[in-house]
């Protein structure tokens, strides 16, 4: 003969399940949490590897620009237009500080213009540009080499 549950006994079978919902739903939430804080780190890195992007190209436009201004100036004149404290100089270094962050100070550009060229008609110009971005520790630069003169 089968025994049957009385009330008493269902009751207690019901009283061990209490909470037993809200505890999963709780589970479900963190899980939940942790996935979309995992999404929120991927769009903060994108961010920044984008923003990164966008300053290195700047940098090498800049820098392609400096480039671009010795070629239109005479040989002559060069030491004097981008050489220390030359005017070229001074408004290229000021547009590129407006252009990228922390480009003043230590990350202020350089252009060296003291190495010799592939022949005596020419001369080798380093063009250095520094960037640094807020909060970041690691100070980014930008390098171009170019031959100014003839190569005769």
């Amino acid at each position: 003969m089968k025994k049957r549950h009385t009330g008493k006994m269902m009751s207690r079978c019901r009283g061990e399940q209490r909470g037993t919902y809200l505890l999963e739903a709780l589970v479900a939430i963190l899980v939940f949490s942790f996935g979309i804080l995992g999404l929120v780190s991927i769009v903060a890195q994108s961010v920044r590897s984008t923003n990164d992007a966008r300053y290195r190209a700047e940098a090498a436009n800049l820098a392609a620009a400096a480039v671009g201004n010795m070629w239109a100036t005479a040989p002559t004149n060069l030491d004097a237009q981008f050489g220390t404290g030359g005017a070229q100089l001074t408004a290229w270094q000021t547009q590129v500080a407006g252009l990228l962050p922390s480009a003043t100070g230590s990350n202020t550009p350089q252009i060296d213009l003291t190495q010799p060229g592939l022949s005596t008609n020419a001369r080798t110009v380093v063009v250095t540009v520094f960037w640094q971005l807020p909060g970041d520790a690691v100070r980014h630069q930008y390098v171009m080499t170019a031959q100014i003169g003839r190569n005769s």
